[in-house]
């Protein structure tokens, strides 16, 4: 009963995740079970019918040729309506199916708009998108078929195991006593491998996450003599994986020799015990032959039953990683004032600490003012908690102590499309999608047009490259696009930060990596415009340093130095 109880669950699980489809749900469920039924009273008909016709052979009676219709049509009118049930409740499941699995997907996506980034930071990329590509497929199947299959072999064998005892209660005792033996023997083999189910999926995820690390980083690899290393790790996990998969389905591999082996110990019990009961005339021959059928036929219920739990296990292991997600903290945004408008752009930063993992702490008593019409530059040793900083500032991250406030309005405070339209960052990793350059550059600014896309590429300094590009800004690329060099990625970067005019801009290492000429050029446009605008750049070039009106100096995760108009001194 324990196998059976799990699986309910899940299936429980299931149903209440999308609430729209209970009833639905619920209702093929009982054409399932309504199908299944009338298909396995059908035999034990036909083997009452095989008893009356021999009843009124032996008594040389004449045979009832209306009663034989009436009979006949009623089988007939089982059978069809266990088509029809069966038909309806399989298409319906599926159309489920297919509806549930995009809602799930819809809500994965919108879910992962809203988690803070905390939550991407510590999951792995090859595991998030597992959820999509692996574990979704796995809960469709759920749905579409294993649901009402599991309740369907659950009738099967509660219909058979009436019908043998309604035909011979003796041999329907007997081999009712062989069903709770071989849905142990499937309960304690599944159990034991749902754990390598599990482990399983991480191993997926971090085979996933390896594949793509490697071709993303695939010259820097080669550049550096990896890939003995990179292949060894990668053989690693690959071993991990199929260690899993290997126990995993050993396991579910013997429930079919076992269960085959029970079945064929009961059929031979009921064949030596109903011959014994046909010699002395204590059960019709077509009694007889009904058993036999059903104990025939019992071991394919019996099989999937455990079976299909082995594969609800394994699907609920998805189900429940993709509840997971969907579970997961949100970002905290319901106390935002969404009236309040960002108007001139001063950062307070008072007293802020902050650490990653509760413990370390990357950011100490820090506190720092940003107002516009200034250039500033945060800079010190690796480590130091600059770009901690920066993530703060951006509202990636809440500070575990201390206030970070834009016109005097706390920053949790300030609504999110507040933020995105007057703050923008251009980050280490210059980041693309798969679209043309226009759709890059533009993004969610839909409003504006080239004017303003042709304005600022010029500002950076893109336009050189895309004119000579064959289709310019309609050319495509993506995330991965290799054939963009980097330099030319950050000034894309660059430009997508600066379109729209933002109030605060904040660059970390935005200009590294490019010649120091255009770095130069980039500088001094950025300080030509600077008027109204709060700019924090974040930099270990000194040339680039010495030329912004104020340096914060962070050291330890602390200010050390807050040197004011530069250029002056």
């Amino acid at each position: 009963m324990g196998m059976i109880r799990s699986a309910w669950e899940s299936l429980k699980m299931l149903e209440s995740y999308d609430k729209s489809k209970y009833k639905e749900m619920r209702y093929c469920a009982i054409l399932a079970l309504v199908s299944t039924a009338l298909l396995y009273t059908i035999p034990f008909i036909c083997g009452f019918l095989l008893d009356w016709m021999v009843d009124s052979i032996s008594k040389e009676s004449s045979l009832n040729i209306d009663h034989l219709l009436d009979i006949c049509t009623v089988i007939l009118l089982m059978v069809v309506l266990w088509y029809v049930a069966s038909n309806e409740s399989k298409r319906r499941m599926s159309l489920i199916s297919l509806s549930m699995t995009r809602h799930m997907r819809e809500s994965l996506n919108r879910k992962l708009m809203r988690v803070p980034v905390s939550y991407i930071d510590k999951t792995l990329a090859g595991d998030m998108s597992s959820r999509f590509t692996n574990d979704i497929p796995a809960v469709s199947k759920l749905v579409s078929s294993d649901y009402t299959g599991f309740i369907s072999h659950l009738t099967m064998i509660v219909s058979i195991l009436l019908m043998m005892l309604i035909s011979s209660p003796i041999l329907g005792l007997i081999f009712l006593l062989m069903v709770p033996v071989v849905i142990f023997i499937g309960w304690r083999i599944t159990t034991r491998s749902e754990r390598d189910f599990s482990e399983m999926s991480v191993k997926v995820a971090e085979l996933n996450s390896q594949m793509n690390d490697i071709i993303t980083t695939h010259k820097t690899m080669k550049v550096e003599g990896l890939e003995s290393k990179v292949v060894d790790q990668f053989n690693r996990t690959n071993r991990d994986f199929t260690s899993a998969y290997v126990k995993s389905h050993t396991r579910s591999g013997m429930l079919n020799p076992l269960v085959s082996t029970m079945m064929n110990v009961g059929y031979l019990l009921t064949v030596i015990i109903g011959a014994v009961l046909l010699y002395f005339h204590d059960m019709p021959v077509g009694m007889f032959l009904t058993f036999m059928i059903y104990v025939r036929v019992m071991s394919t219920p019996l099989l999937l039953t455990v079976t299909l739990f082995d594969s609800i296990r394994e699907e609920t292991v998805s189900l429940n990683r993709i509840m997971e997600v969907l579970n997961a903290p949100e970002e905290d945004g319901e106390d935002t004032d969404e009236d309040f408008k960002i108007s001139d752009g001063v950062i307070r930063v008072e007293d802020v600490s902050f650490s990653y993992n509760g413990e370390r702490k990357v950011l100490k008593g820090v506190s720092a003012e940003f107002t516009p019409g200034k250039v500033y530059a945060v800079t010190g040793p690796t480590g130091s908690g600059k770009t901690t900083l920066a993530n703060l500032l951006m509202g990636f991250y809440r500070p575990d102590s201390g206030s970070i406030s834009i016109d005097g309005r706390d920053i949790t405070k300030i609504s999110r499309k507040e933020l995105g339209t007057n703050l923008t960052a251009v980050l280490q990793n210059p980041w693309m999608f798969s679209g043309t350059i226009r759709e890059n550059i533009i993004y969610n600014r839909s409003d504006l047009g080239e004017e303003e896309l042709k304005e600022v590429a010029s500002l950076t300094g893109l336009d050189s490259y895309v004119n000579e590009l064959p289709d310019g800004y309609d050319t495509v690329i993506g995330e991965e696009s290799t054939y963009i060099p980097l330099p030319q990625r950050r000034l894309l970067a660059l430009s997508r930060a600066l379109i729209g005019d933002p109030k605060i801009l904040i660059l970390d290492e935005a200009v590294a990596g490019l010649d120091p000429m255009r770095g130069q050029g980039i500088l001094d446009k950025l300080l030509a415009r600077k008027s109204g605008r709060t700019i924090i750049i974040i930099s270990h070039n000194q040339a680039l340093i010495e030329q912004v009106d104020e340096v914060v100096h962070l050291g330890d995760g602390a200010v050390k130095n807050h040197l004011l108009d530069v250029n002056a001194s």
